[in-house]
């Protein structure tokens, strides 16, 4: 993708923009990275400036609000059983977030932000976020993509063998199950 200097002079001032309003450190070197990619013409590393339409589906938006919502369950069981917290450990059972160095995970990760930070939702990973646990960005680590639509397929089939379909309560085995352990 090509750039005008004048395009890139009026993204390069938004992101600096972006940097001295943005209150979360993470955020304020993204803003700063992008903008010297476009004050000094980067061609390379323009992927993430995408039109206004390439939004995210309604498919996406509810895969993330599953997924979000499987970990904050997740955490919820750990937090109340002792057994499930002496066998697994804390970062297994917290919301890694989507990688923001990827075009989709970018977006899967601005909808999981808006979502946690703007929205109020999601009670356990949200008191996360706000504290600093998680930051919600992968940066690569973690199940991703692939691995959160198979723990969504393992709950699903979990649920399916339980009575009446009623989450009751899970074991450190269901658990494990849902994580692929």
């Amino acid at each position: 993708m090509e750039l005008s200097l004048f395009e890139r002079q009026v993204l390069a001032n938004q992101y600096d923009l972006l940097e001295k309003l943005s209150d979360d450190e993470n955020d304020k070197e993204y803003y700063s990275q992008r903008k010297e990619i476009y004050e000094l013409g980067f061609e390379g590393e323009y992927f993430e400036h995408v039109p206004y339409t390439d939004s995210l589906s309604k498919e996406d938006c509810k895969f993330v609000y599953r997924i979000i919502n499987l970990y904050d369950d997740l955490y919820y069981e750990w937090n109340q059983n002792d057994e499930i917290k002496n066998g697994i450990d804390s970062y297994q059972i917290t919301f890694s977030g989507f990688d923001a160095n990827d075009d989709i995970g970018y977006k899967l990760y601005s909808y999981a932000k808006f979502l946690i930070k703007d929205q109020g939702k999601f009670h356990d990973t949200r008191k996360l976020f706000k504290s600093g646990e998680i930051t919600l960005n992968s940066h690569g680590m973690g199940p991703g993509i692939d691995g959160y639509h198979e723990m969504i397929e393992r709950k699903e089939d979990l649920f399916k063998k339980k009575i009446d379909g009623h989450k009751n309560e899970w074991s450190l085995e269901d658990i494990k199950y849902i994580l692929g352990r």
